[in-house]
């Protein structure tokens, strides 16, 4: 009789680090996902990026938080809801599965803005404490916002490395992680990352070096920008005015990550009604093949999903699972790129879904196909991936040596062998 395991607390853990999703395709976002509103954000949900940076914040000489010229927090209050009575439950939204955002962070700094000018002044005058103003408006949208994550750096003025420190160390202790946007005055940014990690060594935790406008020059220098203890390295590029395709940018993202300078990327500036017109989705995806968003073990693999007929173009591996849109993007699967598919194991079949949720018209495969059928092919925006019906009755058809393994929740996870297995690339014995 064969028979049944529930995992430890501690192997159901490793599994869940196999497949733990890496921040490693950002995009900027400004008022445009509030003034387009709820499609912007299911856009962006379903766009295949793992981390979102509002754009942006503005500090003001007073420590008023603002942006686009509404107040967000004042006085040590969140004020928001007056102007903007969704945008609590939208950045909530953005980060509630199904959904490939997995990180958010607000925007501090970009071209001409004084707010770190006005930070540093305040830090000098007020303080940090705890009843600084500068602390008690962050603690507000804190507190009213938490899924907000991080500050994103973008000084471009006001270069003042020990205020910017006191000022991120303030940040981290309330629960902001912070990155770094440079593009030139290196030695101000790399004394800025010292001061910090000086006091918290773990506040910074990514460099997004822009490779556009004023930072051109980065574009073959992306490599100088390093910084101790800051081991994500994220250059980034634009959207728009470039002249470049997305699968020309894409490549240049490839060539940082082939010569070991780049971990991730971003891309500048989803804003205006006519971002609705460029692939989210192609970019988000194209980054996340690039750069493994997701890496699943080759034992876990259960589908094999490729661009083109044939098992031919990009591959891309999926577990038993449900993916929406914005979750086979993280895997690195495009909207309405799959062509063929590999059914590695027979447990297995397949639910293909032409809409971007896992509902409606569908159509169901049992074994791999080299070639989808004309109704299917190249329109497929989600997909699950379950045992087979059909299947599973031959699995009581294994040897007594063999055994099913499942998660706490009851999913299987794979079939293991008596003796020495390898899970999560490690040695386990089953007896």
């Amino acid at each position: 009789m064969k028979k049944i395991v529930l995992l430890a607390t501690a192997m159901v853990l490793a599994f869940m680090d196999a497949f733990a999703q890496r921040e490693v395709s950002g995009i900027y976002a400004g008022g445009h996902i509030r003034r387009g509103r709820p499609n912007t954000i299911t856009k962006l949900r379903n766009s295949g990026f793992t981390y979102l940076i509002l754009f942006n914040v503005n500090v003001e000489a007073d420590g008023t938080l603002t942006t686009d010229g509404e107040t967000i927090c004042k006085d040590g209050e969140y004020v928001f809801q007056q102007t903007q009575p969704y945008y609590q439950q939208d950045v909530k939204n953005l980060k509630t599965p199904p959904t490939s955002i997995s990180r958010i962070e607000i925007c501090i700094g970009g071209w001409g803005n004084g707010s770190y000018g006005n930070i540093r002044n305040l830090v000098n005058s007020k303080g940090t404490s705890k009843t600084s103003i500068l602390y008690r408006n962050f603690k507000a949208l804190k507190d009213a916002v938490p899924e907000i994550d991080a500050v994103n750096n973008d000084t471009e003025q006001d270069y003042d490395a020990e205020s910017a420190a006191k000022f991120h160390i303030m940040l981290y202790d309330l629960g902001y992680k912070t990155t770094i946007a440079p593009y030139t005055y290196m030695s101000y940014w790399t004394s800025l990352v010292s001061k910090i990690r000086a006091s918290r060594p773990n506040a910074v935790d990514r460099a997004m070096i822009q490779c556009y406008d004023g930072g051109a020059g980065n574009l073959n220098n992306v490599g100088s920008w390093n910084f101790t203890g800051v081991s994500e390295r994220h250059p980034g590029l634009l959207d728009y005015s470039n002249d470049w395709s997305v699968e020309r940018n894409l490549a240049q993202f490839q060539a940082w990550k082939d010569q070991g300078v780049a971990t991730g990327g971003f891309v500048w500036l989803y804003n205006d009604g006519y971002d609705e017109t460029w692939d989210l989705n192609g970019w988000a995806s194209g980054l996340n093949r690039i750069f493994g968003a997701i890496n699943v073990p080759e034992e876990q693999v259960a589908v094999r999903c490729y661009s083109e007929k044939n098992y031919q173009g990009y591959c891309v591996s999926l577990p038993e699972g449900e993916f929406h849109q914005g979750e086979l993007a993280v895997y690195g699967l495009k909207a309405n790129d799959l062509s063929s598919i590999e059914i590695v194991d027979d447990y297995y079949q397949v639910r293909l879904y032409t809409s971007a949720n896992c509902t409606g018209t569908r159509v169901t495969r049992k074994t791999s196909v080299k070639i989808l059928s004309a109704t299917y092919d190249n329109k497929i925006c989600s997909i699950i991936v379950e045992p087979n019906p059909t299947g599973i009755s031959g699995v009581t058809e294994d040897s007594e040596d063999s055994e099913i393994i499942y998660n706490l929740a009851g999913q299987r996870l794979q079939k293991m062998q008596k003796g020495i297995n390898i899970v999560n690339g490690k040695k386990v014995l089953i007896n």
